[in-house]
């Protein structure tokens, strides 16, 4: 499944699709922190009420598990838009095909074409 490398439009189009994507998480991340970092937050989700009923610990966690999610979503968004920079954004980094833009378009952070994703997954 060969794919023509990308326009130039469409590399425009997909980083514009990152940034936007790396703003709105970083809004995100900062409200739930309220402006902490990661192990301020930590702390406070901790201190919030050391004597409080056990099942607020779960909700901690949630939150705790979201705030890891945004900052691997953050990490992927950057690894994407680096790639980018440096020419190899759109190649599969398994097999090194292109991956389809429609494929970009919905996952702009995607680093294998389809084929390479599924046997990862089932791997």
């Amino acid at each position: 499944m060969g794919h023509a490398d990308l326009t130039a439009g469409q590399r425009a189009q997909l980083q514009e699709l990152l940034v936007q994507r790396l703003h709105a998480l970083q809004q995100a991340m900062a409200a739930q922190r309220g402006g902490a970092t990661r192990a301020e937050f930590a702390e406070q989700l901790l201190s919030d009420d050391p004597d409080a009923p056990r099942e607020h610990e779960a909700d901690r966690e949630l939150a705790l598990q979201r705030a890891d999610q945004l900052i691997e979503e953050e990490r992927e968004i950057g690894a994407a838009l680096l790639r980018l920079r440096e020419g190899s954004y759109g190649r599969c980094s398994a097999c090194g095909a292109g991956i389809a833009f429609d494929r970009l378009r919905a996952q702009p952070m995607a680093a294998r074409c389809l084929d390479c994703q599924r046997q990862s997954e089932t791997a």
